[in-house]
């Protein structure tokens, strides 16, 4: 079973696509191509397989895109942070119950939805899932 970390740099190798990555701006950032991406990964839950918890903070709006990696380097979503900061601004948006500048999102990597508010609000994001930098 590879590590956190290996995971980590295997999905940012898939998603750099032979360009190459590099750290940036602290230890959850780093640069392909000169964009900015801001990477989080939420190990799988055994009672809920495909479904994973994330948050939004401020410092996720400084990248380029958000990468949520959903247990594993064959299971992630590469965002632009426009898509990101619409899902942090709706009025809607469940926040963190101890830090109100956070906002929790749940995916289902089975339908490829993520739900981040009340009234049901969700967005699909299959056009999102295991891409690359250079087609997005």
């Amino acid at each position: 079973m590879p590590s956190r970390n290996q995971i980590k740099e295997a999905v940012l190798d898939r998603i750099a696509d032979g360009q190459g990555w590099v750290t940036a701006r602290g230890p959850t950032n780093y640069s392909i191509s000169g964009k900015i991406i801001h990477l989080r990964f939420c190990s799988t839950d055994r009672k809920r397989i495909s479904h994973y918890k994330f948050n939004i903070n401020p410092n996720t709006l400084r990248a380029d895109y958000e990468v949520w990696i959903c247990g594993g380097i064959n299971n992630y979503y590469l965002i632009p942070i426009n898509l990101i900061a619409k899902i942090y601004s709706d009025p809607d948006t469940y926040p963190d119950r101890r830090h109100p500048e956070i906002r929790v999102v749940s995916v289902s990597s089975e339908n490829h939805i993520v739900n981040y508010g009340q009234g049901g609000k969700k967005i699909d994001l299959t056009s999102f899932y295991n891409k690359v930098i250079k087609y997005i």
